[in-house]
């Protein structure tokens, strides 16, 4: 173990699935529901087996707790919708936002590159489009890429790659949340 950050269950790929699918449908019901609104999906990036343990919960509430107060902060009206903060999975969370797609995204990914250990963050956006659910990007905007946190380079490019072992970014990962 890396440290006490990873101090949890191990978590098989076929549950991570069905997770995605059960995060998928949730988002899809609150689009439905809330058609005039914008959904946030909040989770964390964490790397291998273990997704979530004590000291994972806690620093994904204290994060939260620092983007509701950025909201706040900006005027923009939120609710929480519903939240898994126990999932074997990691934590995760919905919002409702009362505020235009763009000005949500823009605030999603100032939050996430404001200090580096928001970069665990991952905050999607989602929006009802001519009835149909749409996720924003950082491209849909020429925001720049999530980078990699351990190189710098595009994450998706090390990822795909698998250029860091597991051991290599839980080591990373386990120093920004400590």
């Amino acid at each position: 173990m890396v440290s006490k950050v990873f101090e949890g269950t191990n978590v098989e790929i076929p549950v991570v699935l069905a997770n995605r699918d059960r995060r998928v449908a949730t988002q899809a019901q609150l689009l439905r529901e809330h058609p005039s609104q914008v959904v946030v999906a909040c989770k964390l990036n964490i790397p291998g087996p273990v997704k979530n343990s004590a000291t994972i919960q806690a620093f994904f509430t204290a994060g939260l707790a620092r983007l509701e107060n950025q909201w706040l902060a900006c005027g923009q009206p939120f609710e929480i919708a519903t939240s898994w903060e126990d999932a074997p999975t990691g934590p995760e969370r919905f919002y409702l936002l009362y505020s235009a797609g763009v000005t949500v995204k823009e605030g999603t990914v100032h939050f996430e590159e404001r200090q580096p250990a928001n970069r665990l963050f991952d905050l999607d956006v989602l929006i009802t489009n001519g009835g149909e659910s749409h996720s924003l990007s950082r491209g849909d905007f020429d925001l720049p890429v999530r980078t990699c946190l351990i190189c710098g380079r595009p994450a998706k490019e090390c990822g795909r790659s698998r250029r860091h072992s597991v051991e290599e970014l839980q080591a990373r990962v386990a120093k920004l949340i400590d």
